[in-house]
């Protein structure tokens, strides 16, 4: 039998044309490499580039297996890592160009589109100015490369990953640092904790779980730098004197790092130089001589990741609404699986300070739908749900307590202690309660009600705000949009126990919905009492096998994914009430 002609791939016949090209009307500025990489196994081709700086230099295009799908790539020698932006430790040139569905069916275009950056690039590395402007823009990724490339004096320390709690600094100023070495890392740390001013960098390595292995403690300095100060590779400091004279220039001779370190080395062993620059930190540690008298001091760069508050949870974007939010204090009373994720996603948001409430113990039933899980199981639900917030969020401050609410509100709660308390409970002697004491012990504060009806087919906030209150014969009736048979739980064999079969993606999208309603209040952007509905379709209903009647406000759509967002008036549920 004839032997049948085997079908190319998709990326196989892309490659087969840039080949076909390359090594034919393309061998006038390109040539085969005669000894491709065996690594990639896949076809390159030589480049000589003569730049107005740096002479001759030798570039290789190549493909990658899955080219189209990863354009072609491009790499120098790596030497020239730090001296011309966009190289890589490995010599990659990032060209920036990402690929198109296009370019299945026109490779040759997809290279010529590389060859065209390549060009304009080459270009315009021939301005120094360009290549500072360069630098700068994405100085933290040319930093982390300088980094990973320093190669320190022999029995100098390594810190593998140091993480800062910044705080605006209007000046040098001192701060501390803990280290945390393994057994088997002899000049290696696992982590480092740097922190501004008197805080205890432990402390927050303990609170998020990082403080693992032997602790050594050190001194920090924080130095910002101007906006405009050139920190380019050619500007770093490699050496003690060079960053003495870095951090001199910048702070009028005010501050010496010589000094600094002379002056502490009684009491730390190990030293770190945090310079700030914007959102930006660039860290050095500074060594003392290994052998007095006969050595120099060596400093060591070192990446800096930023944990305080600001980065983690805005990314220094909208800092005016984050730190309004930072000084709001919040009640959550019922941590179940409405309220626990209501109260990590107001805690994510940037609220300052949560008190969670709740008088239940986490069981093994509730693991399908509540943020807590078997580990939890036996605990109290406010004690855990508190201490992993403490854990996942930089720098709010949670209070777990394990009471009644009514009881709490009666005994506890005293006007003016928070800026909204939040009813999760779904109990309706807690609205009760919440109503007849407001002046008592809430005073003008935010009052807010959240539950889901059966099967989590609705979910309902209704904001209250000061001189209204929830109606003291309690017509959640008058919120829901459909009427429900007196009980649709499934029923335990125990004493009046039952349960909605609603899962975790049901419920967090109403905890979604509460939430989102619950911070634009906090923000100010809710100016009188509403009452806020997440509904879902017709069709979902219709799923349920219960006998439920449907208001007006259902959606009739019958696909049993759609759902509404509506927003009443106050007046408009409950009348004058």
């Amino acid at each position: 039998m004839p032997e049948q002609a085997v079908a190319l791939t998709p990326f196989a016949r892309a490659a087969a044309a840039i080949e076909a090209w390359l090594d034919g009307t393309g061998a006038a500025f390109a040539t085969r490499t005669r000894l491709p990489d065996p690594r990639r196994k896949v076809a390159s081709w030589d480049l000589e580039l003569q730049h107005a700086v740096h002479g001759s230099q030798r570039a290789s295009i190549y493909l990658t297996p899955d080219f189209p799908a990863t354009p072609p790539q491009v790499r120098f020698d790596r030497s020239l890592c730090l001296v011309l932006p966009h190289i890589e430790e490995d010599g990659r040139f990032c060209h920036g160009i990402e690929s198109a569905p296009r370019d299945f069916d026109e490779p040759v275009e997809a290279m010529v589109e590389v060859l065209k950056r390549l060009e304009k690039f080459w270009s315009d590395s021939a301005d120094p100015v360009w290549i500072a402007a360069e630098f700068q823009r994405e100085s933290l990724s040319y930093w982390l490369r300088f980094c990973m490339q320093y190669k320190p004096v022999r029995g100098a320390p390594r810190l593998a990953d140091l993480r800062v709690a910044l705080t605006e600094l209007k000046g040098p100023t001192q701060g501390r640092f803990a280290a945390y070495f393994k057994k088997d890392q002899k000049a290696r740390s696992e982590l480092t904790i740097a922190s501004v001013g008197e805080a205890d960098p432990h402390g927050l390595a303990v609170r998020h779980g990082w403080a693992v292995g032997t602790l050594v403690r050190g001194d920090a300095l924080f130095v910002p730098l101007d906006a405009d100060q050139n920190w380019s590779p050619q500007a770093w400091p490699r050496t003690l004197h060079e960053l003495e004279y870095l951090v001199a220039s910048v702070t009028d001779n005010v501050q010496s790092v010589s000094k600094w370190v002379e002056d502490n080395k009684a009491d730390a062993r190990y030293f770190l130089v945090v310079l700030v620059q914007g959102k930006a930190c660039y860290g050095y540690l500074v060594y003392p001589a290994p052998v007095a008298q006969l050595t120099s001091p060596v400093i060591v760069p070192v990446p800096v990741e930023r944990v305080d508050p600001d980065w983690t949870l805005a990314r220094d974007h909208g800092l005016g609404a984050l730190h309004q939010r930072r000084k709001k204090r919040v009640l959550l009373l019922g941590c179940g699986s409405l309220g626990a994720p209501v109260a990590e996603l107001l805690a994510r948001a940037g609220v300052g300070e949560l008190h969670l409430l709740d008088k239940e113990f986490f069981g093994s039933e509730n693991c399908a739908r509540h943020l807590l899980g078997a580990s939890n199981i036996g605990d109290l639900k406010s004690k855990d749900l508190a201490i992993r917030l403490r854990k996942l969020v930089p720098g709010i401050v949670v209070k777990a307590h394990h009471a009644l609410a009514t009881d709490w509100i009666r005994h506890q709660c005293k006007p003016g202690t928070y800026d909204l308390v939040v009813d999760c409970t779904g109990e309706s002697t807690v609205r009760t309660v919440l109503s007849r004491l407001r002046e008592h012990s809430l005073g003008d504060c935010l009052v807010a009600h959240a539950w889901m009806e059966p099967f989590c087919a609705a979910s309902h906030v209704v904001l209250l705000q000061h001189g209204n209150e929830w109606p003291a014969d309690d017509p959640r009736g008058k919120v829901n949009v459909a009427s429900w048979p007196e009980d649709t739980r499934v029923q335990l064999p125990a004493c009046n126990t039952g349960f909605h079969p609603y899962g975790a993606s049901d419920v967090w999208q109403a905890a979604g919905f509460t939430s989102e309603r619950l911070l634009a209040a906090l923000d100010g952007k809710v100016a009188s009492s509403v009452v806020c509905s997440w509904v879902r379709s017709a069709g979902f209903f219709q799923t349920l096998g219960v006998a439920v009647q449907l208001g007006p406000l259902v959606p009739p759509s019958d696909s049993g994914f759609d759902a509404v967002q509506l927003t009443r008036a106050y007046k408009d549920v409950f009348g004058n009430e």
